[in-house]
């Protein structure tokens, strides 16, 4: 535009001038286009995806109060993380890539990034003075392996205080993705019917079949827990539901805490029941492994 400007004599000069600075001076929404709600798209929602990893792109429409995007907006929207209700709001990780300019009433985040892994969190976007209901909730993972129709995958071993575990999904009659992670979240509070040992908690999810999951107990914890040996050590199971419960080792609650209804496993018989725990051994190093067939889903397992 200034290159064009100098081709006028100074009389138009002045006019054009004029023209660009009520431009420049015209607000952001046109009058009558103020700001009335701020949402997520539908297939713009957060997703989980792997720590230090950026998610697939985020969509937020800036509307008015007919509910369509403002044409004329093409200021600042702001993401926040948080947890979901009902999730225990311990720490929060960064996020970075949070703040974008929309164009036309939609702002789209390509480059949003979470630091730390955890499980319920949701996300609140803020535009021209008002702020979005939650998003979908979603979790931030150590590992994300994209799984073939057909084919078995396996995870990677993730630890947390001497806790680890490693998942083999069953072959699948579609992709689906596999997640694996260790720590960043609270310890399950069934650990305290085993003695209360100090433990970690690890997650895998494996949406759309059966699985194989495989914890170890380090040789350090397994002796601060003298018992009668292998049969002593269980598995503290956590459905990650409020709606999905199991079947329990005889004798012990099925408790409901943090969101989702937690509990000792039982061993597994001819006829299940899932999830189960189908053997326990001890190494030559002294490390305790326990073997658990599991549905599908999003459980939180520990010692």
């Amino acid at each position: 535009m200034p290159s064009a400007a100098r081709l006028f004599i100074p009389s138009m000069l002045i006019t054009v001038t004029a023209a660009v600075t009520l431009m420049c001076a015209a607000p952001v929404a046109l009058a009558g286009e103020s700001v009335s709600t701020v949402v997520f798209a539908e297939t713009g929602q957060p997703t989980t995806t792997q720590v230090n990893t950026s998610m697939t792109p985020v969509v937020v429409y800036v509307e008015n109060s007919a509910g369509n995007p403002i044409a004329s907006f093409n200021g600042p929207v702001t993401l926040t993380l948080t947890h979901a209700p009902g999730v225990p709001n311990f720490s929060t990780p960064g996020l970075t890539g949070n703040t974008v300019n929309a164009s036309k009433g939609v702002a789209t985040f390509p480059a949003l990034t979470v630091n730390g892994v955890g499980f319920g969190f949701v996300l609140q976007a803020s535009a021209g003075g008002v702020t979005s209901g939650a998003s979908d909730s979603f979790d931030i993972v150590d590992q994300l392996v994209h799984c073939q129709s057909g084919q078995a995958c396996q995870s990677e071993t993730v630890s947390s205080q001497g806790t680890s575990g490693f998942e083999v999904a069953r072959q699948a009659s579609s992709n689906d993705v596999l997640t694996a992670t260790g720590g960043g979240f609270p310890s399950l509070s069934c650990t305290t019917i085993i003695g209360g040992v100090p433990n970690g908690v690890v997650s895998f999810t494996f949406t759309g079949g059966s699985k194989t999951i495989t914890m170890m107990l380090a040789k350090n914890l397994v002796q601060q827990l003298p018992g009668p040996g292998a049969a002593h050590f269980n598995i503290c199971w956590g459905s990650g539901s409020l709606t999905t419960t199991f079947t329990t080792k005889p004798g012990t609650p099925l408790v409901m805490n943090n969101g989702e209804w937690e509990g000792l496993l039982p061993d597994c018989s001819a006829s299940g029941p899932s999830p189960c725990i189908t053997s326990r051994h001890k190494t030559k190093a002294g490390v305790e492994v326990i073997t658990i067939f599991a549905p599908s889903g999003d459980p939180h397992i520990s010692f």
